[in-house]
């Protein structure tokens, strides 16, 4: 036996060569005899927004379906189809009957979009369930539901309750929008409360009836989950009110004079750290040159801090004074003396004297002389940089303890030279 039988009875060769001669006679076959056929491509995508302008001028959006795979049968060249893959192929519905919103069972239509040479044969399946709706907007009030069992001091108020924010925003399919009437937070407290309550709850949407919607969270939206009730609460008290003196004579005592506001004291609302604050409640300043037996009536708008509410309804407050009893009489002051002078500089009055009206108890009235007045005048409230005339303001200079006060303004021209 020669060494070429030998081989030939190897069982292993044989099979070796029988396969080499088989996948010879296929690639005839293939190329040569039967060069097209068939296959199928799977795990092809289907993108239902080839055709979105049609969807996009009736306002429509996908809202079920329209993400899957499908199989695609092909054919051509067994030499091309052999290297076609899924991104070769475009498969979209056919949207030719979507006439509104509403559920469609869609053809699928398979489309060669590589630029190699084969067909396209079927596709499987070859319909696709597909919901279309409008996607809306729709802004919601937010309601609110305390539950629980609390309470609040009698000398405090609750006032009305508010949520943060007032209201919310959702989106989703119209249809689905039109079923929802609204929202709302619930809280639940316990207890007794001396100071505003801020509870966060979460946010339910609810029906026209009030009862808790049901709906595909997927599908709607909302522009936020939690929602922050607030409820006021505010301690009740009373607060006196006050005013100040301005341009008082030295030594006078202005809680000699009687007056009478039309209201002595506000009733106010607030938080109670804020109304520990307030002792009285200032209205403002009454200028003393300004009181006189024409005028002894002033008008103060009454203005709350941050935070307190006035609960009278009152925007103003009358003050009167009572001057039953009280004269004016004018005094020509002769005694005009100037205070402070710069150094190397020398002042005089030019005016011999001044008219001064004062107001004041008949009995001090008439017990005062032009003597007892003095009528001063301040250099250092006003800079001196050459000599000249200057206007000066005079101040009215009065007994001590006296009850009297000047009335108005004066002022005197002092020369001021080397």
């Amino acid at each position: 036996m020669n060494k070429k039988d030998s081989i030939f009875k190897n069982k292993k060769v044989l099979w070796a060569l029988s396969l080499a001669v088989s996948v010879v006679i296929w690639l005839i076959v293939s190329t040569v005899l039967r060069p097209t056929g068939e296959t199928t491509v799977s795990g092809v995508g289907v993108n239902i927004n080839i055709q979105s302008g049609i969807l996009g001028q009736m306002g429509l959006s996908a809202i079920e379906g329209g993400e899957a795979t499908v199989d695609v049968v092909i054919s051509g060249r067994r030499s091309v189809i052999g290297g076609v893959t899924a991104e070769d192929i475009s498969v979209s519905p056919s949207l030719s009957g979507v006439s509104g919103a509403g559920k469609y069972s869609l053809e699928l239509i398979a489309r060669n979009t590589s630029g190699k040479d084969f067909e396209i044969i079927s596709v499987s399946p070859s319909t696709m369930p597909v919901k279309f709706d409008k996607y809306v907007e729709k802004t919601l009030s937010l309601g609110y539901i305390v539950t629980g069992d609390y309470s609040v001091p009698d000398n405090y108020v609750q006032e009305p309750i508010y949520t943060d924010p007032a209201e919310i925003t959702v989106v989703g399919p119209e249809k689905d929008l039109e079923n929802i009437a609204g929202a709302k937070v619930s809280v639940t407290l316990s207890g007794e409360y001396k100071e505003t309550i801020a509870v966060t709850g979460e946010i339910v949407l609810v029906n026209k009836d009030g009862t808790a919607a049901e709906y595909n969270h997927n599908e709607i939206s909302i522009s936020q989950n939690t929602a922050t009730v607030y409820i006021p609460i505010y301690q009740s008290t009373t607060i006196p009110l006050a005013f100040e003196y301005t341009n008082v004579p030295e030594g006078f005592n202005p809680s000699t004079l009687k007056y009478k506001l039309s209201q002595e004291r506000v009733f106010v609302e607030g938080e109670k750290n804020n109304l520990a604050k307030y002792g009285k409640l200032f209205l403002g300043y009454v200028d003393l040159r300004e009181v006189t037996l024409s005028n002894s009536s002033f008008e103060f708008d009454v203005v709350f801090p941050d935070g307190i509410i006035g609960m009278d309804n009152i925007d103003s407050v009358r003050l009167d004074f009572d001057l039953e009893g009280y004269e004016e009489a004018t005094f020509n002051v002769k005694q005009i003396n100037i205070v402070n002078i710069p150094v190397s500089y020398r002042a005089s009055v030019n005016a011999e004297k001044v008219a001064i009206k004062l107001i004041g108890p008949k009995e001090t009235i008439e017990s005062l002389s032009a003597g007892d007045i003095i009528v001063q005048v301040d250099m250092s409230t006003r800079e001196i940089t050459q000599t000249g005339q200057y206007k000066m303001q005079a101040d009215i200079i009065l007994p001590k303890e006296s009850a009297a006060w000047a009335i108005g303004n004066y002022s005197v021209t002092v020369t001021v030279r080397k």
